[in-house]
């Protein structure tokens, strides 16, 4: 009897095994010498990016770049952005390429339609770190997988808000702290509103990337998270609390005068009123190599920096991603198109990257605390979190945008110069609105 429960309970543990073993999801297989198409720009810009290094660290694979770029020269001179979005997908589907760069929108479809391979799987295998990436970068991924994790990003661009040191200190004024809100931003702008620096008028909050009021109430909108549109993008939704709030804040600037905007958001230096000297903050990305203060064609403005406004109630930063890089659930090289995502997302990438600062940030933390002795804390300080860009909803068309620009602008500058309350515009705007998405609709033929 003694030994009949011996053998049950070796049988057991067998099966127990063995059921253990078929449980397993799929595993990579070792490396092989290989080769695997991916999906960049230009062969050029991958080389440089990418190529020379992954080169030298993998020579048993070969990369064949497909130049996202073959996209402009199919659709001629006269670009429009819905059929460009899907000239891309097109690309992305026909190319039989290992390794997908993505942006948001498109991964968020890719992931959604079983186009793309899951990698969680292959990070447990590989023990590949993920805890060194930016505070909420990992979970932004998975929520467009749905909860998986199915790409990687080896770079994340980020704005702060810049303040020219010596136009507070000269005129004692308390500077910028990190997480302020927007109307923390503006008031502290308007105490500028009399100052002049030589015979110029100094302005509070110049912008040169925005055109106009519009512009700024999506600005402060994205901080706030909200959304133009309801989940199927059939109801506009600007005429509501959150909206109305970003609106006041937005008119109220531009008519006291606390806010600049270059009208044609030039980036020339001689156009940049910050840069000038006559601008007291303003919001800008990763600052590079190439740019005003970092070469010997002008003197440079004496600056430091801190967070972007944050809502209150949840104090982080919302990131577009642009550049996410994805696995074909189709390619027959996963282990090696998985080598060529664990690599340029990983540390030595991260590393590299940091000597050369294009502009966007190294995905991970700890590779750059300055650059040219500017402190990079403000970049990092805030956990990030998913920004949906309100104008690149793939539920709407894009036509939609150039029809409501004039009503929208026409609505807040009636606004701005008191001729109507907030909430006459929002009412206005949110039934021309929903006529105009239905026009642009059938347009373009996208449904909702």
């Amino acid at each position: 009897m003694h030994n009949r429960w011996k053998i049950v309970i070796l049988l057991l543990m067998i099966v127990s095994l063995m059921s253990g073993c078929f449980g397993k999801k799929e595993v990579l297989e070792p490396l092989q010498p290989s080769k695997i198409k991916v999906i960049y720009q230009t062969e050029e810009a991958f080389d440089l990016d990418y190529g020379k290094y992954f080169k030298m660290n993998y020579p048993q694979i070969e990369v064949e770049v497909i130049p996202k770029i073959q996209v402009l020269k199919n659709l001629g001179k006269m670009i429009i952005p819905d059929e460009y979005d899907s000239e891309v997908r097109k690309l992305l589907e026909r190319s039989g390429a290992d390794v997908l760069l993505l942006d948001q929108q498109n991964f968020e479809q890719f992931a959604a339609n079983g186009k793309l391979y899951g990698i969680d799987e292959a990070i447990r295998q590989d023990n590949y770190d993920i805890k060194g990436f930016m505070p909420g970068l990992i979970d932004v991924i998975k929520n467009l997988g749905d909860g998986k994790l199915y790409g990687l990003t080896p770079a994340v661009y980020n704005k702060a808000l810049r303040y020219n040191t010596a136009l507070f200190r000269e005129n004692q004024i308390d500077p910028p702290t990190n997480k302020m809100t927007w109307r923390e931003v503006f008031e502290l702008g308007a105490r500028f509103s009399n100052i002049k620096h030589g015979d110029r008028p100094v302005r509070g909050v110049f912008f040169d990337d925005l055109s106009g009021v519009g512009d700024l109430m999506y600005d402060i909108a994205k901080t706030y998270g909200l959304q133009l549109f309801d989940p199927k993008g059939e109801k506009v939704l600007i005429n509501s609390k959150g909206w109305k709030e970003a609106m006041s804040l937005a008119t109220d600037a531009v008519r006291n005068n606390v806010v600049y905007f270059d009208p044609v958001a030039q980036l020339d230096s001689s156009q940049n009123l910050f840069d000038d000297g006559v601008a007291a903050m303003t919001f800008k990305g990763v600052p590079h190599a190439g740019e005003v203060g970092f070469n010997t064609d002008k003197a440079p403005v004496e600056w430091e920096a801190v967070t972007v406004p944050i809502d209150p109630a949840d104090e982080s930063t919302g990131v577009y991603l642009d550049s996410l890089f994805a696995i074909a659930a189709d390619s027959s090289n996963k282990r090696a198109a998985w080598e060529f995502v664990k690599f340029v997302c990983g540390p030595e990438m991260a590393h590299a990257r940091s000597k050369t600062m294009d502009g966007t940030l190294p995905s991970r933390t700890g590779y750059v605390k300055e650059f040219k002795g500017k402190s990079m804390e403000a970049f990092y300080m805030l956990k990030v979190k998913q920004a949906d860009s309100i104008r690149q909803s793939g539920r709407v068309p894009f036509k939609f945008f150039t029809l409501f620009d004039e009503p929208l602008r026409k609505e807040l500058q009636a606004v701005v110069d008191n001729k109507k309350s907030v909430d006459e515009a929002a009412a206005v705007l949110e039934a021309k609105a929903q006529e105009l998405l239905i026009q642009a609709r059938a347009a373009s033929g996208k449904k909702p």
